[in-house]
């Protein structure tokens, strides 16, 4: 099986998680730019906390990468990256109001979240879209609820496992922070554009959501201190989308990868005046 070698910039990047085989790995999807025509494309499994400093990519960052096809997964945009052939390349500024970002991004095709879905129902293949861009009728609402209790004690034995295993054959300067089981589960509940639409609750995984979770959860108030973010912040005066993907194994199942919020230029210009 040849390799091949990918430009892309990365939009989004998943919480990462423990396997049941105890390797961490998270998904990042992104854009190709080395296509005549903007692409989506996924890189998974990417184990990114063990990834040299030097490899540690950010969001709206380029990077250029060998890959390789997946073994099993048939959503078009897959590919398996190869260890250590990742390179950094530049940022794209958030100036002039995002052009650089909306740019790219005003090269994907959007989709209502009911076409996605409904497209999927029969199951991934080349010509079926498991990335896609949103935009919403409305700004969402943020659930936050507890995880299964059974989820979150086997997600729990395999983070002890992994400890376990670090403490035994590893010396502890130098280590990456213990994998960490989050308990909420965030959720956004939203209508799309289609005419039709009953709503769309659908699981968020980007990192993002989880790291401003462990930076508020002392607070009494941490519930308001996220949905004020992700309610009010990230979509009020701003000319927002989602990133939304599926899951390999059940591919009418969606989530929200993450939050493309440029400031609204003509709100701002109207609310100026």
């Amino acid at each position: 099986m040849s390799s091949s070698s990918i430009q892309m910039t990365v939009l989004a990047k998943a919480s990462p998680v423990l396997t049941s085989h105890l390797e961490e790995t998270m998904c990042v999807a992104g854009v190709r730019t080395d296509l005549d025509t903007p692409a989506w494309v996924r890189l998974h499994p990417v184990p990114f906390r063990d990834l040299l400093k030097a490899q540690q990519f950010a969001k709206y960052q380029e990077v250029t990468v060998r890959v390789l096809p997946p073994v099993s997964d048939r959503r078009p945009e897959s590919f398996r990256p190869i260890e250590g052939s990742m390179a950094l390349g530049g940022l794209l500024s958030p100036a002039n109001n995002w052009a650089a970002r909306r740019a790219l991004v005003a090269g994907l095709r959007e989709f209502t979240m009911c076409h996605l879905v409904a497209v999927n129902r029969a199951g991934s293949g080349p010509e079926t879209p498991s990335l896609g861009v949103v935009r919403l009728a409305a700004p969402p609402r943020l659930l936050i609820t507890m995880r299964k209790a059974d989820q979150l004690e086997k997600w729990q034995q395999r983070a002890d496992a992994v400890a376990g295993r670090l403490s035994l054959f590893e010396s502890s300067g130098g280590t990456k922070p213990n994998f960490e089981v989050v308990r909420w589960r965030f959720s956004y509940q939203y209508k799309c554009l289609e005419p039709d639409c009953g709503s769309h609750t659908q699981t968020i995984v980007d990192w993002e959501a989880e790291a401003l979770w462990r930076n508020v959860r002392h607070h009494d108030n941490w519930r308001d201190l996220m949905t004020a973010k992700f309610e009010q912040e990230m979509w009020y005066g701003r000319d927002s989308l989602l990133f939304v993907g599926n899951q390999e194994q059940h591919p009418h199942s969606f989530l929200v990868l993450g939050v493309f919020w440029p400031p609204d230029v003509e709100y701002q210009g109207a609310f100026v005046i």
